[in-house]
């Protein structure tokens, strides 16, 4: 006997001293035969006994779910939970349904069962798995003492790895009908909640009401005087044109000029001594006028060549050496003067994200530059056809004014960033399956 105790020590060690599951259970069912002598030992968990499961079974390193016996051994602990008598008690096959009887004899196992179940005395002695052991011989009352005070041992270690796992059983549990019924209840109501409608598209800030600076001749740019974002002032310059043809142009005009009124004058000064010169001066003045409005014409062009600011702000353009040497045509957009003050926020809504929208509809806009600090709009336009964006796909084009203008200062115009646009309340179903939705619609041709 003695030598029996210190085994049921030694394997209490084990047991205490196990790491995880998995360890705990391939003692249970490998290291017992020490204390109680078995032939076949399997180990069934189960929450309060509840779908019992095979977890190890002695001499094999993993269970084989499609196998013959571990089925067998799953049906035996559901008819004996079902029997309404799940305490320890040594079982025959003359003590189950007859199909699981036959299936044991099929098997040939041996004739004789303990089944122990593993209680945790902390919880009220509450089984959380059962403990079978099968061997030829009976079992002796002495045997089902040990394998009863073992059993309070391996349910106290069982309980102990299992609150470092808490969602360990979870399945099992949520498997329930009436968890079932609950959850299922709760989805429908949580899928019918409103939630307001939105989606994210990129934005950019743009400047409100700029003063468009476009070529007023035909030609090409010789230089761009400003630099992207410079302060600018009425009569400054911003761009030249290339002009050597213009200066060319009104100094032969400027020229030509000065021949007309030279001959002008010579005629006059003749004219009182030759009355035919003296015919000729209504028509020497005609042509001193007409070359006086080409030369004015050419200087009028000269000057032009010069873009000049005709209001403060700043510059709003691409890189200035982009467009040196490049043909420009009149009307052709160059650059924006811009106050920094007064800005937009230009949304590209993609056509596949698009949502019904309504002038007013508020819009959120996360800059990258400061994304934890959002900036409130109001949907002021949107496009009714989409627009081609760079990167080759369609979108709408939708400008948000500030809400809150005045009360920080305005963001730089140029920065870019996501904007959250918002719409209708919809249920959370159709929240969160509006573009599976759609996809299926398309793909279905409904």
């Amino acid at each position: 006997m003695s030598e029996t105790v210190a085994a049921l020590l030694g394997l209490e060690q084990q047991l205490r001293k196990a790491s995880s599951l998995a360890q705990l259970f391939y003692t249970l069912v490998n290291q017992t035969h020490k204390c109680l002598p078995y032939t076949q030992a399997i180990l069934l968990e189960g929450e309060a006994l509840n779908q019992l499961n095979v977890v190890a079974v002695s001499d094999l390193p993993t269970v084989d779910y499609t196998s013959p016996f571990i089925s067998w051994a799953e049906r035996l602990g559901k008819a004996v939970v079902a029997a309404d008598n799940a305490g320890q008690q040594c079982i025959g096959p003359a003590d189950l349904p007859a199909e699981v009887a036959a299936e044991w004899r099929a098997l040939e196992l041996p004739d004789q069962l303990l089944w122990q179940p593993l209680v945790v005395e902390a919880r009220d002695n509450e089984a959380v798995g059962v403990l079978l052991l099968l061997r030829d011989k009976a079992w002796s009352e002495a045997e089902r003492g040990i394998a009863q005070h073992l059993s309070a041992t391996a349910g106290h270690a069982l309980f102990a790895l299992r609150r470092h796992q808490p969602f360990k059983g979870l399945w099992s549990r949520l498997r329930q009908r009436r968890v079932l019924w609950a959850a299922l209840a709760a989805l429908v109501v949580l899928m019918a909640w409103p939630v307001r409608l939105s989606t994210l598209a990129p934005v950019e800030v743009v400047a409100k009401n700029p003063l468009v600076i476009a070529a007023p001749l035909e030609g090409a740019i010789k230089r761009v005087a400003v630099q992207p974002n410079e302060t600018v002032k009425p009569g400054d310059p911003l761009a030249y044109l290339e002009d050597s043809e213009l200066a060319s142009r009104e100094a032969v005009a400027r020229q030509m000029l000065s021949v007309a009124q030279a001959e002008l004058k010579t005629v006059q000064q003749s004219g009182f001594m030759d009355p035919k010169q003296k015919a000729r001066l209504a028509e020497l003045e005609a042509q001193v006028r007409l070359k006086e409005a080409e030369w004015q014409l050419a200087r009028e062009r000269l000057e032009r060549s010069t873009i000049k600011a005709e209001q403060p702000g700043v510059a709003v353009l691409d890189n200035p050496d982009d467009w040196k040497g490049r043909p420009v045509r009149v009307g052709e957009r160059i650059m924006l003067v811009a106050n920094p003050e007064q800005v937009e926020f230009e949304v590209m809504l993609p056509v596949k994200d698009s949502i019904t929208l309504l002038p007013g509809a508020e819009v959120r806009v996360f800059l990258d530059n400061d994304p934890l600090n959002a900036w409130s709009a109001i949907l002021s336009h949107a496009g009714y056809t989409p627009r081609p964006t760079p990167d080759q796909q369609f979108a709408y084009r939708l400008i948000a004014q500030l809400d809150e203008p005045g009360e920080r200062l305005s963001p730089r115009i140029g920065l870019r960033g996501t904007a959250k646009v918002y719409g209708d309340r919809v249920s959370l179903f159709f929240y969160l399956f509006r573009r599976p939705i759609t996809s299926l619609r398309q793909w279905l041709g409904w």
